[in-house]
């Protein structure tokens, strides 16, 4: 490929980083019972080390992901994530997902909870699509794990704007390091989301069950996913291809569908 554009509409693009965006954006599926990191039909299939429940997140092949985007706050001492029997180090680092499913889910199918969800046949195409791809790494990022993996970003919608905003404004008190490292503006460029600007009114949409609103803010996830894949593509281009060449998903053949 030359450095023009390219299908996504992403300019001076060079081949080894399209590669790693595209990846970026594959969708992931975590079995433990298989032996190592392939990928087949454009999902990329992983096992996990972590000794939680199978979760795309803290999958192995996300946890690989981790160790590169996050080595600067990691350090040394941390840069494994995991124990080798699969506890976690610091708990201050772990896995997660930064667009949840549940929340849009439950408005617009109308339900109370995932525990009462819907028949899948009665979904509508948006959120069918959604499903297939909300686990991938570009909606994947590393949190404190009382904030992500036993919470919901501190907030009952698991919102993302809504935690930025707790973030932004200094409510979130953490004794343990993590936000002591970095301002909010460099709390964004380490997520690999400089460009990002909160949204007003980020739970309306969820309070007011607002089924147009859950359709359209799936789209908005859509562009925020490749936003943040092309500055990830971007700032960690060698370092991404040759950990995904490492594990044979570079000659795959990828299709993407945003």
């Amino acid at each position: 490929m030359k450095n023009d554009k390219n299908l996504h509409g992403r300019d001076k693009v060079t081949e080894k980083e399209n590669i790693v965006y595209e990846i970026l954006l594959t969708s992931i599926k975590c079995d433990k019972n298989v032996p190592n990191i392939y990928i087949k039909d454009n999902v990329v299939y992983s096992p996990q080390l972590y000794k939680g429940n199978p979760d795309e997140d803290m999958s192995d092949f996300s946890v690989g992901f981790y160790k590169i985007v996050y080595k600067d706050i990691l350090g040394e001492s941390n840069v494994e994530i995991l124990n080798e029997n699969g506890t976690y180090k610091n708990e201050n680092y772990m896995g997660d997902t930064i667009h949840s499913f549940n929340s849009l889910a439950n408005v617009i199918l109308d339900n109370k909870s995932k525990n009462e969800r819907s028949p899948k046949e009665a979904w509508p195409k948006e959120l069918i699509d959604y499903q297939s791809k909300y686990h991938c790494l570009a909606n994947f990022w590393m949190i404190p794990m009382c904030h992500g993996r036993t919470s919901a970003k501190l907030n009952r919608y698991d919102s993302l704007d809504a935690y930025l905003n707790k973030v932004c404004t200094g409510t979130i008190k953490n004794e343990d390091e993590y936000f002591q490292k970095f301002t909010y503006e460099a709390f964004l460029e380490i997520h690999g989301m400089s460009w990002y600007k909160i949204s007003d009114n980020p739970l309306e949409i969820y309070i007011s069950k607002d089924y147009d609103g859950c359709i359209d803010e799936i789209q908005r996830i859509y562009d925020f996913w490749e936003k943040r894949a092309s500055e990830i593509a971007k700032k960690y281009n060698s370092e991404l291809y040759d950990y995904f060449q490492g594990l044979g998903l570079i000659n795959a053949d990828l299709t993407m569908n945003y």
